[in-house]
């Protein structure tokens, strides 16, 4: 049969990037979703404490797999060996309010401001025994946090009480307490600090109970950004899992979710184009998945998508090549990218006219998929800095490679800095950076955006901006994609 490449252009046009933005709730992760790649198992095993990703790597989704019984039964299939069957679920802190885990006015109710020393471990420990009392019997009425904190104030009537809910875990059972969205605790660097120092001196004690774990899903730059003091913490960094999405990785999901998409019409044209690509058919199971060619095998997730979209993004390779071209393109400043950023490019390249008969995307489709990417990005970065639209506005038309001092004089002709620091001593928001006497604020901001990935330091002293945020940012690189106002 020929192959009609406008009905797999409409499925790559349903792809949903919109996957793992919460723990609980209506964006909470659904099974269909999943694509399991072999090193995320740590982000699923009780016996991994810690689990760092950067934003939109996938936190939130295996979280929300965690906690839900039909997304840890379909992860089953993909992870067999990590008892995932054998699992009962509590939520400690997910940055939802009404799904059984603390919330923040609870915290700050319980553990006022400049109480932290003496309250927060109080505090955390009190949230681990309630979310494993919840686990251990769902259909039980929901203890106040207030009320624990008085009865348990002696830590050996707390320990009394773990050890009792720990004898009645079924033996081969784990009850696993899922802490996320951890950087939404505190708008003060001072009391994020002491609030997460006690979790992760909690998270730690409780190791010692047969079958009671805390799982945290934190960004790298939490860790480093707050000097947190916990002396245990370099092993608990030793131990911990990393999300990271290897071009494969990426692939091997946008293959999979053409893969599974119901459509007959999608069906019956993505396996012609197996065929000619000389590609085996995709296996039926979630576990299969990881056995086949286009999960793993760069060469054949390269044939695959040349039919898609053509060799070469120009007339020839000075271009660049279209399978490498998202990936370069959508990397942050540590060289990451998210499968987020690479759905967005992939669905709106589908949707950008005009189409092709022979192409189911466009080498100016992709292009496009850039900047929509780019725009997604930049307010998901929003959603949890809300100062980096205020500090990236005034960089407008600036073209990098740039000098500190050209991206320095923009700020202070709109006074940026004192303006995002004063609506950070309002408490709009947790502040960028904690002021430093051994450097200006400008500094610090510059040095804040180039640990976030926003900004890169090259050999020569100059900084760049990767086209991941530099194309809704609206600045201006010689032959790079153009920003949507140029």
């Amino acid at each position: 049969m020929t192959i009609d490449f406008g009905a797999l252009r409409g499925a790559i046009s349903r792809l949903d990037a919109s996957a793992s933005s919460s723990t609980t709730g209506q964006d909470r992760p659904v099974p269909e979703q999943i694509f399991a790649p072999e090193h995320h198992v740590g982000a699923l095993d009780a016996n991994t404490t810690i689990v760092f990703g950067s934003r939109g790597s996938g936190k939130s989704f295996w979280a929300g797999v965690l906690a839900h019984a039909d997304t840890r039964k379909a992860a089953a299939e993909a992870y067999p060996r990590i008892g995932l069957d054998r699992l009962l679920i509590g939520l400690g802190f997910t940055g939802q309010d009404g799904d059984g885990s603390v919330s923040r006015a609870t915290i700050n109710s319980q553990v006022p401001a400049g109480t932290e020393t003496e309250r927060a471990n109080l505090l955390w420990r009190c949230v681990v025994l309630r979310a494993v009392r919840a686990a251990i019997s769902p259909g039980s009425q929901t203890e106040r946090i207030g009320a624990l904190m008085q009865d348990f104030q002696d830590p050996e009537a707390w320990e009394e009480a773990m050890h009792l809910a720990d004898s009645q875990v079924e033996p081969g059972a784990r009850v696993v307490i899922i802490f996320d969205a951890l950087d939404s605790l505190a708008v003060e660097w001072h009391r994020l600090r002491e609030l997460t120092d006690a979790l992760l001196e909690v998270a730690w004690s409780i190791r010692g109970y047969r079958s009671i774990r805390a799982k945290l899903f934190l960004r790298p730059d939490q860790v480093q950004d707050l000097g947190l003091r916990f002396v245990e913490l370099p092993k608990m960094v030793a131990g911990a899992t990393k999300l990271v999405w290897s071009p494969a990785n990426l692939y091997g999901m946008f293959f999979s979710r053409i893969a599974t998409d119901p459509t007959p019409e999608t069906i019956a044209n993505f396996r012609e184009l197996l065929i000619e690509s000389e590609t085996p058919p995709a296996p039926n199971l979630l576990a299969g998945i990881r056995r086949w060619a286009l999960n793993y095998d760069r060469g054949a997730q390269a044939r695959v998508f040349n039919k898609l979209a053509g060799l070469y993004m120009g007339r020839s390779h000075k271009k660049g090549r279209t399978y490498d071209w998202p990936i370069n393109h959508l990397a942050d400043g540590h060289g990451e990218v998210t499968p987020r950023s690479f759905l967005t490019l992939m669905r709106t390249a589908a949707e950008t006219q005009p189409f092709l008969e022979t192409q189911a995307v466009t080498a100016e489709g992709i292009r496009n998929g850039l900047r929509s990417a780019s725009k997604v990005r930049l307010e998901q970065l929003d959603t949890e800095f809300k100062w980096i639209k205020r500090v990236l506005a005034p960089l407008a038309r600036i073209q990098v490679p740039c000098t500190a001092s050209v991206i320095i004089d923009r700020w202070n002709e709109t006074q940026t800095v004192e303006a995002v620091m004063t609506r950070a001593a309002a408490k709009e928001f947790l502040p960028p950076f904690e002021s430093k006497t051994d450097q200006s604020d400008d500094e610090q901001l510059i040095d804040r955006l180039t640990q976030m990935g926003v900004l890169t330091k090259r050999s020569d002293g100059r900084y760049d901006m990767p086209d991941l945020f530099r194309v809704a940012a609206r600045l201006l690189r010689k032959g790079g994609v153009a920003p949507a106002f140029v």
